[in-house]
């Protein structure tokens, strides 16, 4: 007897599973990128432990610092990094074969940015608290799990054979 395609269940493949794994993980690369940005919004709306950290350093050289340029600078970064994953989810979705090459660059652009909160100085003493260089770089972890996901060799579209 002959059964209907609809009654029959199918398994996810492994291509699959890794597919939705590395969604997911882009998926919490993107919303780290907008826990900086709201962690930016927090602090400059009731913290302002950027603004003092800045004015703290400034202080000895007799210059104001402009809170607004510093944070304009962290949700530059949180932004660019948010428009950057979702940019590798959409492309991982397509199963395009790039997928894994454009997570690896946003993983290192992500990672670079957040390497530059960290180092920029002036005046001998660091401009941003390390706080918000951790911030910024928590994106590129799930980003560097997606790149291993999407470098599976099940994900690539037509890799896996067809049951019939």
């Amino acid at each position: 007897m002959r059964q209907s395609l609809s009654e029959n269940p199918v398994a996810p493949t492994a291509a699959t599973a890794g597919r939705r794994s590395a969604g997911y993980a882009v998926l919490v690369a993107v919303a780290l990128s907008v826990v900086l940005a709201v962690a930016a919004i927090v602090d400059q709306a009731s913290g302002h432990t950027l603004s003092d950290h800045a004015n703290a350093v400034y202080a000895s050289s007799g210059k104001q610092p402009s809170a607004s340029l510093l944070y304009g600078l962290v949700y530059a970064v949180a932004t660019v990094n948010a428009l950057l994953w979702l940019f590798v989810l959409r492309v991982a979705r397509s199963r395009r074969r790039s997928a894994a090459v454009l997570a690896v660059i946003v993983a290192a652009v992500t990672a670079g940015l957040a390497v530059l909160l960290l180092v920029s100085s002036e005046y001998d003493a660091r401009i941003f608290p390390p706080l918000w260089g951790v911030l910024a770089i928590l994106p590129a972890v799930p980003g560097i799990l997606a790149t291993g996901l999407l470098l599976r060799p099940g994900f690539r579209a037509g890799s896996v054979a067809r049951r019939r």
